[in-house]
């Protein structure tokens, strides 16, 4: 049978999120967002996060909720700091600086994680009538490399910000693996980070689709709503992307997937390790793990996986699993990658 560990979106919805559709297709209820499934998802994203006064809006797309949540922070005239290797920067087309009208600067990053001298720098040298003001830092949590910041290092990145007067974003895609093995609430990332827009994941977490950007302090921007309809992010059925947070939310399955799928990801790296400890290329801190594959080899593991070849250069793969992935199948992935490297040596 072939194994996938291509991404979390070539697995389908968890059972108990299609439960919660199927359940929500039931009846009529009032559309675009003024139904009682829409209120409910967004009275437990509150609670979630601990700020009663917060704003939460559902959109389609990861896409979709960055662009939302940028355009609602910046001007047209300002720039925004984003990592060198982020969604962002790198998998979002044109989307970012068309909808914002913003200019993005792309930060060196250490494992994935921005840097945080080389913001200081960049955002020192941006002076002056000819360049973008800086506006905004948008992070990602957990990195693209699954790596995660800890709350020192992101109270790091809120005092520079604070200083030079940027606001911070939020990109939390797999923002549930983040809180599952930092063994943090929301509530204390936000805090120690200074956040002012968050977007929480939930296509990546098991859902079919649908993405939650919460503003912590909405009072300070204006026309949330309107950018909302301007962003094409505002759902005519939105009941259908609150009631799969809602089941995200009961009886903290979103934890009970993270745990699973992080697990997973520890499990696979201690099994590499037996290997050769040198395969491993970044700390493994969520459910991705990246390691050094030759092409070669990489080639002959495809008739029973699927995974993607992430960097040419750096003959570097990247595993990623979600809550459909067992432990027998990483066992088979390590087996077959064993009998493959015992063929022929010089690949290690």
């Amino acid at each position: 049978m072939m194994m996938y560990f291509s991404s979390e979106n070539f697995d389908g919805a968890h059972p108990q999120v299609m439960a919660a559709v199927a359940d929500a297709n039931k009846d009529f209820v009032p559309s675009y967002g003024e139904d009682r499934y829409t209120k409910e998802a967004i009275r437990m994203c509150r609670d979630f996060l601990g700020i009663e006064e917060a704003e939460i809006y559902f959109c389609f797309n990861g896409t979709g909720a960055n662009n939302f949540a940028l355009g609602c922070i910046t001007e047209k005239y300002q720039s925004v700091y984003c990592s060198d290797v982020s969604h962002l920067y790198n998998a979002e087309s044109t989307a970012p600086e068309t909808f914002t009208g913003c200019r993005l600067y792309p930060i060196n990053t250490r494992n994935g994680k921005i840097d945080a001298e080389d913001l200081q720098k960049k955002i020192n040298k941006q002076t002056g009538i000819h360049i973008p003001v800086p506006g905004v830092l948008t992070i990602t949590q957990p990195t693209e490399y699954g790596t995660v910041y800890d709350l020192d290092e992101l109270a790091v990145i809120r005092d520079i910000c604070q200083e030079a007067g940027l606001l911070l974003h939020i990109d939390g895609a797999r923002i549930f693996n983040a809180l599952a093995s930092l063994n943090c609430s929301l509530a204390s990332l936000a805090n120690a980070s200074g956040a002012d827009v968050i977007t929480i994941g939930g296509t990546k977490a098991g859902l079919l689709f649908g993405e939650a950007v919460v503003f912590i302090s909405p009072g300070r921007f204006k026309n949330i709503k309107y950018q909302l309809k301007r962003s094409m992010q505002l759902a005519s059925k939105n009941r259908f992307i609150a009631a799969q947070f809602i089941a995200l939310f009961h009886n903290q399955l979103w934890h009970k997937i993270t745990e699973h799928t992080n697990g997973l990801a520890t499990y696979c790296k201690q099994e590499l390790e037996k290997i050769n400890s040198s395969l491993i290329m970044y700390p493994v801190n969520t459910n991705m793990v990246f390691l050094v594959m030759p092409w070669v080899v990489y080639q002959q593991l495809l008739p029973v996986a699927r995974f993607y070849y992430w960097d040419t250069d750096q003959q570097e793969v990247r595993l990623v699993f979600s809550f459909s992935n067992t432990r027998d199948e990483i066992d088979s992935f390590i087996q077959q990658l064993k009998e493959i490297l015992a063929a022929d040596g010089s690949y290690l």
